[in-house]
């Protein structure tokens, strides 16, 4: 199995950052997409999906949302949905973490196919950018503060943090 390249999926989230002139925060999920010229379509269901990307004629042209899920879930599926278009990811397996979940699959997360923990990647870097982060640094350690200003779970704002104090030391020199 090939290894997920989460270096090259938070590049290309940097860049679409960039390119989109996406500067405030929380993100703004919805200029990408309506530059992107996709259809959106929310559904409210609540045993339903989170979301997907639907493909015709081998293109993406529709998002659907389940506006059912919390807000912070209905903006990582968005931006992990970005993350397929923009990483050039095709022919995908569906997955479903939330079913791999309930069926008591112990190894959801080495289960998740590599394509999905790049989407993974590039959506947590587009929601909580790691210079805005360092922006925050004052208040790394409140999680809650955090999740809300970048409008994202408190489950992806902690896992952004470890991850910037991880990647953070490794910049810095030690005396």
């Amino acid at each position: 199995m090939v290894e997920p390249n989460y270096s090259f999926a938070r590049k290309i989230a940097k860049k679409v950052i960039k390119d989109y002139k996406l500067t405030e925060l929380p993100t703004e999920l919805t200029k990408v997409f309506q530059k992107l010229g996709l259809k959106y379509i929310e559904l409210n269901e609540p045993e339903g999906i989170d979301g997907a990307i639907i493909e015709i004629e081998n293109k993406p042209s529709i998002a659907y949302l389940n506006k059912a899920k919390p807000i912070p879930r209905q903006r990582f599926t968005l931006a992990h949905e970005l993350g397929h278009i923009f990483l050039k990811h095709s022919k995908r397996d569906f997955y479903n973490a939330e079913e791999s979940r309930e069926i008591g699959d112990e190894e959801t997360d080495h289960a998740k196919p590599p394509q999905e923990k790049e989407a993974d990647a590039f959506a947590s870097e587009l929601l909580i950018p790691n210079d805005k982060l360092k922006q925050y640094e004052a208040d790394i350690n409140n999680i809650d503060k955090l999740s809300s200003i970048f409008q994202v779970s408190k489950e992806a704002m902690t896992i952004a943090v470890m991850n910037y104090w991880k990647y953070s030391r490794k910049t810095k020199k030690r005396c």
